[in-house]
């Protein structure tokens, strides 16, 4: 299934990039997107695998629960590269729906 546009019609779909560079800690910059609403945020991975999730602007309603899945989320992007002896992804995009 293709995206057809840039916000999900249910879940959340997180978009993060970072900059070139292998050693940490790594700082993403980007957006979750809901289904009525988009919020820019940041995220910081340190080497030791913890992550920070932080908005900008004014914190999306529910913003604790949105950032505990973002963290989630780049918190296994992370995990799997570590596995893999590699830096984390240059970018993440992924989708994850309501539960």
């Amino acid at each position: 299934m293709s995206i057809a546009g840039e916000r999900p019609e249910t879940g959340v779909r997180i978009e993060l990039t970072r900059p070139r560079g292998d050693g940490g800690p790594w700082t993403y910059e980007g957006a979750a997107h809901l289904p009525l609403a988009s919020h820019p945020m940041a995220v910081v991975v340190a080497e030791d695998g913890r992550v920070e999730v932080t908005f900008s602007g004014t914190p999306p309603e529910g913003h604790a629960e949105l950032a505990e899945k973002v963290r989630l989320i780049v918190r296994t992007a992370y995990r799997q590269a570590k596995a893999d002896e590699e830096a984390p992804p240059l970018r993440i995009v992924r989708w994850r729906g309501e539960k």
